[in-house]
């Protein structure tokens, strides 16, 4: 499952900081909104022409998605809503178990600083609950290379 010591941390961290908002959010909740938001377990990979968000959303709606990309190009926001069957809600006489959140979602995904990335070819997939976001890497442009400036006199200074 990982490769490496590495990837264990990494996984260990990125679930830490998930609880730990998860955890704040339900504390104080979205500012300005008396909604409850809810995050979607997400993963972040980089393959050798992009970086590869993955977000599971089960249950959302594809036209009930937005997903954007900061100025800085440094933080994906994925957001929408999870709708919940009215009809079956008011059916319900008694619940044992909830544990699948509804209603609104967002969640801001850090992009890795020191990968330059291609804004303008950014495409999202939607199939069997999980989100696919593609962020192609920027072709890095070649190292400046020393140019010679060939130098011409002047002929008004020379007379």
């Amino acid at each position: 499952m990982f490769r490496n010591y590495r990837d264990i941390l990494r996984q260990m961290e990125m679930e830490m900081q998930r609880l730990s908002d998860e955890a704040l959010l339900s504390v104080f909740g979205p500012l300005g909104s008396t909604e409850r938001f809810w995050q979607p377990p997400v993963d972040v990979c980089e393959t050798e022409q992009a970086l590869v968000v993955k977000a599971e959303i089960a249950g959302v709606q594809p036209e009930k998605i937005n997903v954007s990309l900061s100025a800085d190009d440094r933080i994906l926001v994925i957001s929408g809503v999870r709708a919940e069957d009215e009809e079956e809600r008011r059916a319900r006489v008694r619940c044992y178990q909830l544990e699948i959140y509804y209603g609104p979602f967002e969640r801001h995904v850090a992009l890795p600083p020191d990968i330059a990335i291609d804004r303008d070819n950014i495409s999202a997939t939607y199939r069997n609950g999980v989100l696919t976001v593609r962020i192609p890497k920027r072709v890095q442009e070649e190292a400046p290379v020393t140019r010679r400036i060939p130098i011409v006199e002047d002929e008004a200074e020379s007379k």
